[in-house]
């Protein structure tokens, strides 16, 4: 049971970390254990209770933080087949890998539904020492002489509420540094829109339909008509007892053209390929929630007097490593606050070591080295339209038998790719992708 801190009175902390997500609370947690004052602030109801993730953590890199993690947290299932599902209006091109030794330990990648997940592991930070207060929402920071030293509450507790430090980790809209002019507003462009679903179905179920045996899992990528041709994913998860789906777009794209993400969930629920996975299942979850997706050029300054940002509010979200990275960043802010604590310099030139071991991360490495890909997408909007659908098209020639040889049908099939995409255009957009994917 997460021990919930509700009376903070006027007591002063060491640290306050705003955003129970899994960045927040791996922060508290971290700090906790050194022995630092910490106070975790959560405006929901609980922790998780306004997250949204596709539904899975990877198990090696969790584990440097949480060993053997899954030994006690609630986890659904193990994943061990991938498929990804390039689709078209009434055909699914299908990529999938396999394998059993991903259903030993350490594991590969668990499925985990957040709003258990966060709660259980809300209650290590507090097991370990860090105070927990729900539907309390900080609404500004608060300055003393020109650095944030604590944050001005709403709800559960009114008022001010004061620290040496700030970890500001409360999701992918991070108002208060913008309110207080620390940071520019984020761009619609690097933002997306999810919406998710989770439809209760028997176990043995799902185990039938995905073709799966005990505690195995499946994960399936979706991309081209799960979103109706615009750039943008989607996915399926698969949990003990329940289905999880969904589908997330660009917000400056659905403004452009003027397409409700509700519509694309509906759409791609009834798409002939992945209804029958669903059929006959309860909705019992439906969440909407903005993710940044900017990449490493969309990342803003993350380090000031008196404060670190950390997790989605720095737009540290890296498609594969989305969870991870929270966690990592959240380990990263707590190094460094602890040493600013213990120094009593909490100034930005202190702090600046998480910045530091951000840099060095594996996951940071990657983001700056694939820094072009979002631009490449927002420059060429079709480009998941294009050319899923030509992949559909051949794999339907190629599955065709027709009453010709079979030089003749691969005249046709390239003939018929080329009306689609010409040549020069095929080779333009192969040395582009080339160019961005490192």
């Amino acid at each position: 049971m997460t021990k919930i801190f509700r009376n903070a009175g006027e007591k002063h902390y060491q640290v306050i970390v705003v955003g129970a997500g899994v960045a927040g609370i791996t922060a508290a947690c971290f700090l906790a254990k050194a022995g630092i004052e910490v106070l975790l602030l959560e405006r929901g109801p609980y922790p998780g209770s306004k997250n949204i993730s596709g539904g899975a953590v990877y198990s090696l890199p969790t584990r440097e933080l949480l060993p053997d993690f899954w030994e006690e947290a609630p986890v659904e299932r193990v994943l061990v087949n991938q498929q990804y599902w390039l689709m078209a209006e009434r055909s699914a091109v299908k990529l999938g890998f396999t394998s059993l030794e991903m259903d030993s330990k350490p594991y590969n990648r668990l499925s985990i539904m957040r709003a258990v997940f966060d709660r259980w592991y809300a209650g290590k930070a507090v097991s370990a020492g860090a105070e927990l207060l729900t539907s309390c929402k900080a609404e500004d920071l608060i300055f003393e002489s020109g650095r944030v030293s604590g944050v001005r509450a709403s709800g559960a507790r009114q008022g001010d509420i004061r620290a040496e430090m700030v970890i500001l980790a409360q999701g992918a809209n991070p108002i208060l540094a913008e309110r207080a002019g620390l940071i520019k507003k984020t761009k619609a462009s690097a933002m997306s829109l999810y919406v998710k679903e989770i439809i209760a179905l028997p176990e043995e179920v799902i185990n039938e339909r995905f073709n799966l045996t005990g505690n195995r899992g499946a994960v399936i990528g979706l991309l081209g008509e799960a979103t109706a041709g615009l750039p943008g994913t989607g996915s399926i998860y698969t949990f003990k007892e329940h289905v999880g789906i969904n589908v997330g777009v660009g917000v400056k794209t659905l403004t452009r053209k003027k397409v409700k993400i509700s519509e694309l969930m509906a759409a791609l629920k009834g798409h002939p390929v992945v209804a029958p996975l669903l059929k006959g299942g309860t909705t019992v979850e439906y969440l909407a929630h903005m993710i940044p997706e900017g990449g490493f050029n969309a990342v803003p300054p993350l380090v000031f007097d008196g404060m670190v940002i950390a997790g989605d509010s720095g737009g540290l979200v890296n498609g594969t490593h989305g969870i991870n990275l929270a966690m990592y960043s959240g380990k990263f802010a707590a190094d460094a606050a602890q040493e600013a604590v213990k120094r009593g310099d909490c100034s930005r030139k202190v702090l600046y070591g998480y910045q530091k071991k951000l840099e060095k991360s594996f996951i940071f490495k990657d983001m700056r080295a694939n820094r072009e890909v979002s631009g490449l997408f927002q420059k060429n909007p079709t480009l998941f339209a294009d050319y899923i659908g030509l992949l559909n098209s051949v794999s339907t020639h190629l599955s065709m038998v027709y009453p010709v040889s079979r030089r003749v049908k691969r005249r046709l099939i390239r003939r018929a790719v080329l009306n689609e995409q010409p040549l020069g255009k095929l080779l333009a957009d192969a040395i582009k992708a080339v160019r961005v994917m490192r």
